[in-house]
């Protein structure tokens, strides 16, 4: 059957490229997963700093959004990183809009993350990215 996957993922298109139908879905394609691509984000994306967050950004040419993040053990202990990172996927999953297009976006946290609430991490998100700018500046290209 042409137009769906034997995944369970959803229709796809002609292209084999999910269709829209699922606008919140976060699909493998939507994270960060090479330690090259976070090398490079680290060294040359804009750097940026909440209470709880240092936040990397750089443009990709992918076409799309991707989301990595970085929990050390200074975070808390593994059921508190994992609880944090389910939390900023699902920031990431429902606020994609807000969030700059065609951009490599890390998060990196700090002490005192694993304590926030989904209300506070949510509050704490749409403030930093309500007055960042919709794009990231493009660092590509040697500089």
């Amino acid at each position: 059957m042409e137009g769906s996957s034997s995944t369970g993922e959803g229709p796809r298109d002609a292209s084999g490229c999910q269709s829209d139908r699922h606008p919140f879905r976060f699909t493998a394609e939507d994270r960060i997963r090479r330690s090259s691509d976070y090398r490079r984000i680290g060294k040359e994306g804009a750097r940026h700093r909440t209470p709880h967050f240092y936040i990397r950004t750089l443009r990709n040419e992918l076409r799309r959004t991707r989301l990595g993040i970085v929990a050390g053990r200074k975070v808390g202990n593994a059921c508190a990183r994992n609880r944090i990172k389910r939390r900023l996927r699902e920031y990431f999953r429902l606020n994609r809009g807000k969030m700059p297009s065609e951009t490599d976006i890390v998060f990196v946290l700090l002490e005192g993350a694993a304590q926030l609430s989904a209300s506070r991490l949510t509050m704490e998100l749409d403030r930093f990215f309500e007055r960042k700018p919709r794009s990231a500046p493009d660092v590509s290209s040697g500089g």
